[in-house]
């Protein structure tokens, strides 16, 4: 099996909005102004202590069954939506993505130095960080596929919906550890901790998007699309 991906490096931004919801806020509402200086501080820290990096193998979809993805790698996903998601999809893309373990050392440093408010603020602008360049990720590789009369569906991550996290597994069996510079532990968390692993399938032209959220009873889940 050729397991060598493609590695792209986008620098992520982070949005205060988004920001603002992770740190038990609004959209609306956003920052206060308290936090938006520690923001504004922080940022500089975030910028030089990040390493975006993020891997992707593009594999063929064998079959769909009802609960089961088949890829031509002689993996098999097993999820009832995520096999739903993908049912035209012609081609899975896999991918990890990480912004390195820079970044924890600084919010280790913060929270030894009791400074637990710079510590908690950076933790999540770090998430978004991660967040924002895998959703770029997704959307030039939407801007691809649409140049090419293709179109790509939601992205799903092992854990969410019904597709188990140790699933995480199988998708990293697709790669080589050494290479995309991200440890799957036993637990089926990953290292660096600011890591998202994922799929998305490209499929025809006209095909229907699928989306589970719009079926599904989690009215409050922060993953929620709709």
């Amino acid at each position: 099996m050729d397991m060598n991906a493609t590695l792209v490096q986008i620098e992520p931004t982070i949005e205060n909005d988004k920001l603002a919801v992770l740190l038990g806020g609004s959209k609306q509402r956003g920052l206060s102004r308290s936090i938006n200086t520690k923001v504004t501080t922080l940022e500089q820290s975030l910028d030089r202590l990040i390493q975006p990096r993020l891997h992707y193998r593009i594999v063929k979809a064998k079959t769909k069954d009802d609960a089961t993805v088949h890829l031509d790698d002689a993996v098999e996903f097993r999820s009832a939506k995520l096999s739903r998601a993908l049912r035209d999809a012609e081609k899975i893309v896999c991918f990890i993505g990480t912004i390195g373990f820079d970044v924890e050392k600084e919010i280790s440093r913060l929270l030894d130095e009791h400074k637990l408010s710079e510590a908690y603020i950076l933790d999540a602008m770090a998430s978004v960080a991660v967040e924002d360049m895998v959703e770029q990720f997704h959307q030039d590789m939407e801007g691809k596929c649409r140049n090419e009369s293709k179109t790509v569906t939601l992205r799903f991550s092992p854990g969410y919906c019904d597709w188990p996290i140790t699933e995480q597994k199988k998708l990293f069996s697709v790669f080589d550890a050494e290479e995309i510079g991200v440890e799957l532990l036993d637990s089926c968390l990953m290292e660096p901790r600011k890591s998202i692993s994922g799929v998305f399938g490209i499929a025809p032209p006209g095909s229907a998007p699928h989306s589970p959220c719009l079926h599904c009873r989690e009215k409050n889940c922060t993953a929620r699309r709709t």
